[in-house]
């Protein structure tokens, strides 16, 4: 993919995650981003070049605000499905595993 390609494609998800360039900006800002907002805006506009670094820290920030949203459109499900074996480990064999580690580490369960 092409630098032209990258910034269109930042802008259509800076728009699908409902951010404002400002917001946008701050979000990128956060995670270590060096330029300001008017130089975003003018790269998601096309008109101002970022290093591929840049370019990378800016598309973490969409595809966190993306994960936001869709994760929170997700539909609930009504209970916790069962693993492949169609068995779920009894709470007695927990125990005991939990009780085997404490006493081959020492581990007292107790806080300090």
């Amino acid at each position: 993919m092409d630098t032209d390609d990258r910034h269109r494609l930042c802008e259509n998800a800076r728009v699908r995650g409902e951010l404002t360039v400002q917001e946008l900006w701050l979000r990128y800002l956060a995670l270590g981003g060096l330029h300001d907002e008017f130089d975003v805006d003018g790269y998601l506009q096309g008109v101002l070049p970022l290093n591929t670094l840049e370019q990378d820290i800016l598309a973490v920030a969409l595809n966190e605000r993306l994960d936001e949203i869709y994760r929170a459109a997700r539909g609930p499900v009504a209970s916790a499905m069962p693993d492949a074996s169609g068995t779920n480990p009894s709470p007695g064999l927990i125990e005991e595993l939990l009780d085997r580690y404490q006493s081959s580490s020492g581990a007292t369960g107790e806080p300090d």
